[in-house]
């Protein structure tokens, strides 16, 4: 049989043409067995070989990935051949080349890992079997002359190995789409609850809000009148309990009018909206929370036309009066002067906006839920958590996005991203 070359590895064909039969053997067909659709010749390797090669095959650790598999079938032939250098090229999608090795004592580990390379240059004779069709590839090498052959007892552990490699690393593939299937699952299934609890939701916020208006209205007023009344005169600690009282009553109102917001559908009709007049209205209803935050107000708009939306001009402007708001609390909770920027920008298929502060900023492991209902980092009592919730539920309503950011500089940035008018489908 002809002896691999010395400067050239023996890349051993695929499994399914691995073995050519003689004419004697296709003669006899009994001495034949199928394995994996290729005609194995007779048994070459040793019965404990096979045993211990079936036992690690029924062992694989498949779910532990693919990595796992190629170790422990790597670990195996060097078990058997210890005076052999076994190594594996493990190659996955979108990932570079994993190298898996083992080796006698007195040899040096290969530095890289290159499929349909030898991993074993410095020795004489190298085997090299494919495993699959992703480019793995499983390598047999020998510092004696004529220890690692094809035809060789060793050449046929090492077809025999790659078939269980092959084998396990599609199980162990299939595990993690599976895995991956599930969390996915798992996700949607927690949101169908979660539609479901804020479908209960807005059955009930109607007859809540309509309940508790009325009473909380009243408080408000009336509180209001007799603070006009005490401050002509009165008793300073009066003066204080009924402030109180008129803070936590108009908290509680609009509470429950961000409730209705969030779960009553609009009736509003969506017209042709100039995106920079909305804006620039937000900005005029929002001039008493800019000037109790002592905010710098930059605006950066479009030159020319700044692009046309198609939306509901009172939810649009209420997107923006929430989130100049937020920036305003954010910028008050700082010593540095407050700098909030609103920018515009039109594009042939969307206009863009951007609301940015530099006030506290969102805590990195808050970005994810700033638009959960009810998720707020304010103090107990000063938020409803239903501010951001809002937005992003006209954002959506409006097939638009919106995308939070946290800045190097400290503060927070929103990017607001609509289709424009006439680029809609």
């Amino acid at each position: 049989m002809r002896r691999p070359s010395r400067s050239s590895p023996e890349l051993v064909p695929a499994p399914d043409a691995a073995v050519a039969a003689s004419p004697d053997e296709r003669d006899a067909p009994e001495s034949h067995a199928k394995a994996s659709g290729m005609h194995m010749r007779a048994l070459q390797m040793p019965p404990r070989w096979l045993d211990r090669l079936f036992v690690a095959s029924c062992e694989m650790p498949v779910d532990e990935g693919e990595r796992a598999v190629v170790e422990s079938l790597v670990r195996v032939v060097s078990e058997l051949l210890p005076a052999r250098a076994v190594g594996a090229v493990l190659c996955v999608r979108s990932r570079a080349p994993e190298l898996v090795v083992a080796l006698p004592p007195a040899l040096h580990a290969p530095t890289e890992a290159r499929p349909g390379a030898r991993l074993f240059p410095s020795l004489l004779e190298e085997i090299v079997v494919p495993v699959g069709a992703a480019g793995t590839t499983l390598h047999l090498g020998s510092t004696a002359d004529g220890g690692a052959q094809p035809g060789s007892a060793e050449h046929d552990l090492l077809l025999r190995t790659g078939l269980a490699m092959e084998r396990g690393l599609a199980v162990a593939r299939a595990q993690v789409r599976a895995r991956g299937a599930a969390s996915e699952l798992q996700a949607l299934t927690a949101h169908m609850v979660q539609a479901e609890k804020l479908a209960s939701l807005g059955q009930l916020a109607a007859g809540i809000v309509h309940e508790l208006n009325n009473p909380l209205t009243s408080i408000v007023v009336y509180t209001d009148a007799l603070l006009r009344q005490a401050r002509e005169g009165g008793d300073p600690e009066a003066i204080e309990r009924l402030r109180r009282i008129s803070d936590s009553a108009g908290r509680m109102l609009r509470f429950t009018r961000d409730l209705n917001s969030y779960a009553r559908p609009s009736r509003e009709v969506q017209v042709a909206v100039s995106v920079e007049g909305v804006v620039q209205q937000a900005l005029t209803f929002c001039e008493h929370v800019l000037a109790e935050a002592s905010a710098e107000v930059v605006r950066d708009f479009a030159d020319g036309e700044h692009g046309m939306v198609r939306g509901m001009p009172e939810q649009l402007a209420q997107v923006f009066v929430n989130l100049v708001t937020n920036a305003c609390h954010a910028m008050a909770a700082t010593a540095r002067p407050g700098v909030l920027r609103v920018a515009t920008r039109a594009t042939t298929e969307s206009v863009l906006v951007v609301v940015e502060d530099n006030g506290a900023g969102v805590a990195e492991e808050d970005v994810a839920r700033v638009f959960t209902p009810f998720f707020t980092t304010k103090a107990p009592g000063e938020g409803t958590g239903l501010g951001l919730s809002i937005v992003k539920k006209i954002v959506d309503d409006h097939r638009a996005q919106i995308a939070i950011e946290r800045r190097h500089e400290g503060g927070t940035r929103f990017v607001l991203t609509f289709p424009r008018l006439g680029a809609q489908r």
